[in-house]
């Protein structure tokens, strides 16, 4: 922008200081919530030819749009909204940003603190809104032309953007208030441009680094608790570099001998899956108690968080092993409160000589997990609408340049039971911070932007609990194909102890919407197709094009809980 460039408001000069600002930092996109308060942040905004910027009118589908978008992107992600309210529904995407380290700029608009506590309009408590969850948060001076306050804007958004992104990733919250006037346009009484003033100069900053995902160096893991029965545990992973992340896990099973227990959620058990080394299985084998007492583990190697497996938790936890955990500083992630040596970052040796390999306990795992991939096979090779098969035909669809999104509840443990791919697969994304089913196809739409061929699979209380996102469905530029597995309710709860002769249980739990999908996409005038046949399934979940693509699967809730249950038993 040239130095002669002149603005109408102090509003105006501070949006646009703001926007370039964070456009010199490296966003490349922006969500924005409609409203008038934001004005000023809005405007600059949609007048940059850097920054990409999706309007979403409800705001909590247009927060997991944009954890969506830093999801894949792995970068930040500007999210703004207009004063009172609006912010408060930014709060389930904020919580699943901390949790799951995934980096956002929150930028709420508010009034100014002189109509506060006063009942003016459209105006709550907003600093501290988003509680604990934020990395960092903090409300803003009220905009002003003199250079030092300019100088300590732009100084904080380049703050709140490292901050987002380490030591622990996660979401900003800036809280910004405006006074009158908010139009770019509108002129102000006795507004005068600093003297001299060049935005382009005032914004020239040292180019900023985008921080990929950094694999812990193998020397802050040694020595290792020596122990040849210890176990890799990789929880759900999306990596910047996936390349990278393989090998390091790979090297260091190599080096101590362990075998990889890698959940589905996430690309690892493709990348490794000729090493002999990942064990996908895990959830199957350990429900033979036989099986779980023969490989009881002294040692584990836990990176991020665990996988989703109740009955892999309560095997380590029975076994308390002595846990490495690789996570983000300051990060417990271990539910199952093992004697672990790893704190901020930082490994606690305490003597603990290198590992003595044990060649014997990786066959041993080896041995059952070609039996359990058997009895898994039985369990999917059926012909009608089971739902587990879903995963087997997307796995024989998508491949390692297309991507998966993993809707919460049956979706993502159908995944960890039945996907264990022979060769690279699909980016996996997913929301496993919370495990909440909020926004989940937001999520989607938001990953989809960039126009990879991206598939998500949810449930129908998912899609319907979400169906606000199909607002910005109808003029999306990604490719994206939702498949819908509609079995009237809410599956997960069919594996619970609550559904066996609960005569409350449809009420409470299953909780049937009966509401006609094709009509509610049509509604909002986005393509719904019903997959009549596994055939059919199949090339719908091939279609690639631009846009967003509804496809009903129907199951049989109870007997597909029914049949999984007996399965994996067996």
């Amino acid at each position: 922008m040239p130095a002669n460039v002149r603005f109408a408001n102090t509003n105006a000069l501070w949006g646009a200081l703001g926007v370039r600002t964070l456009e010199r930092m490296g966003l490349k996109h922006a969500v924005i919530s409609p409203g008038s308060r934001s004005t000023p942040v809005a405007f600059a905004l949609a007048q940059s030819k850097g920054i990409h910027v999706t309007v979403a009118l409800d705001e909590r589908s247009a927060g997991f749009i944009a954890l969506g978008i830093a999801k894949s992107t792995k970068r930040p992600v500007v999210l703004l909204c207009t004063s009172g309210t609006a912010a408060a529904n930014y709060l389930p995407a904020v919580i699943e940003a901390r949790l799951s380290s995934t980096p956002l700029i929150i930028l709420t608009a508010d009034r100014p603190p002189e109509l506060r506590d006063c009942h003016s309009g459209q105006t709550i408590a907003q600093n501290g809104i988003f509680g604990v969850y934020p990395v960092w948060s903090t409300e803003v001076a009220v905009p002003s032309t003199e250079l030092s306050l300019l100088r300590y804007w732009r100084q904080t958004l380049v703050d709140g953007w490292q901050r987002a992104q380490s030591p622990l990733k996660g979401p900003v919250h800036l809280n910004l208030p405006f006074r009158d006037p908010l139009d770019p346009g509108a002129a102000e009484k006795g507004f005068k441009m600093p003297a001299g003033f060049d935005l382009e100069a005032f914004t020239d900053l040292p180019k900023a680094q985008n921080p990929a995902a950094k694999v812990s160096p193998l020397s802050a893991l040694l020595p290792l608790p020596k122990t040849g029965h210890g176990v890799i545990i990789v929880g759900p992973h999306s990596e910047a570099v996936p390349e990278e992340f393989a090998a390091a896990i790979l090297e260091l099973s190599q080096l101590s001998g362990w075998p990889i227990l890698a959940d589905g959620a996430g690309t690892l058990r493709g990348d490794l899956a000729d090493s002999g080394r990942v064990i996908s299985t895990y959830d199957s084998i350990l429900r033979n108690a036989s099986a779980a007492q023969k490989l009881k583990p002294k040692a584990a190697v836990i990176v991020g968080a665990l996988p989703t497996s109740k009955v892999l938790r309560k095997w380590l936890e029975e076994a308390d092993v002595i846990a490495v955990q690789v996570n983000q500083p300051g990060e417990n992630t271990d539910p199952t409160h093992s004697r672990w040596i790893r704190r901020d970052g930082k490994l606690v040796a305490r003597g603990y000589e290198p590992v003595i390999a044990d060649a014997k306990y990786l066959d041993t795992w080896n041995q059952y997990q070609k039996t359990a991939l058997q009895k898994l096979a039985k369990v999917t090779k059926v012909n009608w609408p089971f739902e587990g098969r879903i995963i087997k035909e997307i796995e024989s669809v998508l491949t390692n340049d297309d991507r998966l999104v993993i809707g919460n509840s049956m979706p993502i443990r159908d995944l960890e039971w039945f996907y264990h791919p022979t060769k690279s697969g699909p980016e996996v994304i997913f929301n496993r911070g919370a495990n909440g089913i909020d926004g989940t196809v937001s999520t989607a739409i938001g990953a989809s932007m960039d126009g990879l061929h991206t598939v998500l699979v949810c449930g129908d209380l998912t899609f319907l609990h979400d169906s606000n996102a199909l607002l910005s469905a109808k003029h999306h530029k990604g490719d994206l194909t939702v498949v819908v597995v509609n079995n009237n309710g809410g599956g997960i709860f069919n594996h619970l102890p609550v559904a066996q002769k609960n005569v409350h249980f449809e009420k409470l739990w299953g909780t049937p919407q009966d509401t006609d999908i094709g009509k509610l996409c049509a509604a909002h005038g986005v393509t719904h197709t019903r997959a009549k046949t596994w055939v059919n399934l199949n090339k719908l979940i091939n279609v690639r094009k631009r846009g967003v693509r509804v496809v009903e699967f129907t199951t049989d809730r109870e007997k597909d809980a029914a049949h999984r249950i007996a399965g994996l038993r067996s």
